[in-house]
């Protein structure tokens, strides 16, 4: 089946992600290398940014060496090693593999949901409410060596004692290179990376389950969209566990926050209007400053464009025009 007929084309608003792509490779890209070679860094960038965009529709489990020649046919058409402007090249690129995938970039309507400031701020704090005492040290490190513990094969237990305390305060990487066989490090790596994906299953799961029950509350829909597939199987929850994994993430509260709410925006298709600022109610004996929202009882609501240092008065701008009031005046 081709791939024109599994879904109607490649979405527009990720094209992005493959001209990121194009531009990786054309940086690590030594001149003159063999275009298979890249044909193969090409489909496996593709796949990865499928499996991370919830994209699934678009694979297969033979993807990269079926489109191998196909791709390398297109790459053969452009001079991926000179002729056009090197900033031209990521298109060049992208053109070239979605060609060889028989797919069109197309445009999406627009589902988004757009949810107030104070929404995303609530699902921020509900998420950080959830990862604070497990991403917090030195237990997040200590979670992950007990996982990994029960997890390694006997034969590994010397190695893995000896490794696990050069791992650094979060439990991501080893800093020290140690004398060891490469099976016994690669068996304790193994046991490593299940025990931090077991941990940020369950984490990043409880954290997601806090933020959709506060979605629920503003949005049943958005709430709802949080667990539905995104194409084929994968759910924005899935994608963005996922995509927390990545070791790019810092492993922080902060970081892992910003992960997950950047994801299930994206994916869910959820859109936030700014916070609204904090509105004061006018007395003259407050004192204003430059931006602030003010309530008045004669002329609503307005901003405050200027204030005078030599004088106790500022300027408000209203929706019948500028007003300007007294207040107690601020100190240079």
């Amino acid at each position: 089946m081709g791939y024109g007929r599994v879904v109607p084309g490649f979405p527009q608003q990720y094209l992005g992600h493959l001209l990121d792509l194009g531009t990786r490779i054309i940086d690590s890209r030594k001149p003159k290398s063999e275009l298979e070679s890249l044909a193969r860094d090409l489909l496996g960038g593709f796949v990865d940014i499928c499996t991370r965009t919830g994209l699934d529709a678009f694979l297969q489990d033979d993807l990269v060496e079926a489109k191998i020649p196909a791709l390398v046919a297109k790459l053969k058409t452009i001079d991926i090693d000179g002729g056009s402007p090197r900033n031209a090249k990521p298109r060049q690129l992208a053109d070239s593999l979605l060609a060889a995938l028989d797919l069109e970039l197309v445009e999406e309507p627009d589902r988004g949901i757009t949810l107030d400031g104070k929404v995303r701020a609530d699902v921020a704090a509900a998420l950080a409410g959830a990862l604070e005492p497990e991403l917090a040290l030195p237990k997040l490190r200590d979670t992950i060596i007990s996982t990994a513990r029960v997890r390694v094969e006997e034969q590994y237990f010397t190695a893995f004692e000896r490794l696990t305390k050069e791992l650094d305060e979060r439990g991501q990487r080893i800093t020290k290179q140690l004398k060891l066989p490469i099976d016994a490090v690669r068996g304790v790596e193994r046991a490593l990376t299940e025990a931090r994906k077991l941990l940020m299953d369950r984490v990043a799961g409880a954290a997601i389950d806090r933020a959709k029950a506060v979605l629920e509350r503003a949005n049943p829909e958005a709430a709802a969209r949080i667990d539905q597939p995104v194409t084929v199987r994968s759910t924005p929850r899935e994608i963005a566990i996922l995509r927390a994994l990545d070791p790019r993430v810092p492993k922080t509260t902060a970081g892992v926050v910003d992960s997950l709410l950047g994801s299930l925006s994206e994916l869910a298709r959820l859109a936030w209007l700014a916070p609204e600022k904090p509105v004061r109610t006018y007395s003259p004996k407050e004192t204003f400053k430059v931006g602030e929202l003010i309530e008045h009882p004669k002329f609503g609501r307005g901003t405050v464009t200027a204030v005078s240092f030599s004088m106790p008065r500022f300027d408000v701008e209203f929706a019948d025009g500028k007003v300007t009031l007294v207040h107690v005046q601020p100190k240079k």
